[in-house]
């Protein structure tokens, strides 16, 4: 919730507000926006370690892909059906499936848990939720390429994700044989800064949007460097600075006071009807498993966003065409969400010390 009090700092310092940023700022500041957006990637990125997915029993796997995948489809198909483009439909699709543990990580913190089951369950689904919510939005940002679209016959979306992928993980390789041996803080902050504009420039250039590039770059960074943990705190480094200066820049940036309502039922209503559905057939899933979870509405602790959202909806916003009113409705589903997902976490995971699930 802190980040959507960046994007009221912008409105007021923006056109709307004291005046003090032009109209086109996200033109004038493509440069920040494009690094802004590589550095949030490498910070999912490196947080994919694929020593700890291989710990996990198999069906933990595909339950933690196919959850948040069930959560986001739904509201593709809704947007499809209502008539947004292509890209804008999949790019929203992306951002449902982006779910925020921060709120659970506050309620656990102090209090006794009613259901740890639930709880792990829900974790397990969290940890998995940003790897389809960013290759769905690699396949967006390649639907809205000016390549794809290109008049005389564009390049294939698919081939685009290739490109994109194939940039991340060139970058991501040249990243660990330049990091090798180095262990000051700042030198390997400059090796990664001057990477992330290499993956911007490159994405610029193509026509791509940076994010998905430089989260495939992290994750080559952390399971193929011989230390990821300098890497990690490299990282996390600047992961605030930069999320505070995009989201202060989207919100300098607001033109005009319209609403995109269909968007906003999509993110609230279709969502959270999914996200209910899901949790239905993940708690049977691990019924099946002998994990004893009673919680009821299990996936409404799934609807709470954070960080991972707030970039894509900066990357939507400053890549897409034809954003009108998608800012002012993600922004309201974004409260709406977290405001609804932390209401059923207090009423239904915090208790007085008796967990239900018997673990």
């Amino acid at each position: 919730m802190e980040g959507i009090s960046f994007l009221v700092v912008g409105l007021a310092l923006g056109g709307r507000g004291l005046g003090l940023f032009p109209d086109d700022l996200l033109v004038s500041m493509r440069v920040v926006v494009l690094f802004g957006l590589a550095w949030i990637g490498l910070v999912f990125g490196v947080q994919v370690e694929l020593r700890i997915v291989r710990r996990l029993l198999p069906w933990q796997r595909w339950a933690g892909w196919l959850t948040p995948t069930a959560v986001g489809l739904p509201m593709i198909l809704g947007a499809l059906m209502a008539g947004l483009p292509t890209a804008l439909s999949l790019g929203l699709g992306a951002l449902a499936m982006a779910v925020s543990p921060s709120p659970l990580e506050g309620l656990a913190r102090g209090r006794s848990i009613r259901d740890r089951s639930a709880v792990r369950l829900l974790k397990l689904v969290m940890a998995f939720a940003g790897l389809p919510a960013v290759i769905v939005f690699a396949v967006a940002a390649a639907f809205a390429s000016p390549l794809a679209a290109a008049s005389g016959g564009g390049i294939p979306a698919s081939q685009l994700v290739i490109v994109t992928a194939a940039v991340g993980t060139l970058v991501g390789y040249a990243l660990v044989v330049l990091a090798r041996g180095v262990r000051e803080h700042i030198r390997l902050l400059t090796l990664a800064g001057g990477s992330m504009c290499l993956v911007a420039g490159a994405a610029a250039v193509l026509g791509l949007s940076a994010l998905p590039a430089a989260a495939c770059a992290g994750a080559v960074l952390v399971n193929r460097s011989v230390f990821p943990n300098r890497m990690l705190r490299v990282a996390h480094s600047l992961e605030r600075p930069m999320l505070v200066a995009l989201l202060v820049l989207v919100g300098a940036s607001w033109k005009g006071a319209s609403f995109s309502l269909i968007t906003f039922v999509l993110l609230t209503v279709v969502r959270a009807i999914a996200a209910w559905v899901a949790g239905e057939f993940l708690q049977r899933i691990a019924r099946s498993r002998r994990v004893a979870s009673r919680t009821p509405a299990l996936g409404l602790g799934l609807l709470p966003q954070g960080e991972l959202a707030l970039g894509l909806l900066v990357a939507i916003i400053s890549f897409f065409p034809d954003t009108s009113g998608i800012l002012e409705a993600v922004v309201a589903a974004i409260i709406v969400n977290n405001v609804v997902g932390a209401w059923w976490m207090r009423r239904w995971l915090a208790g007085t010390g008796e967990d239900v699930s018997g673990s």
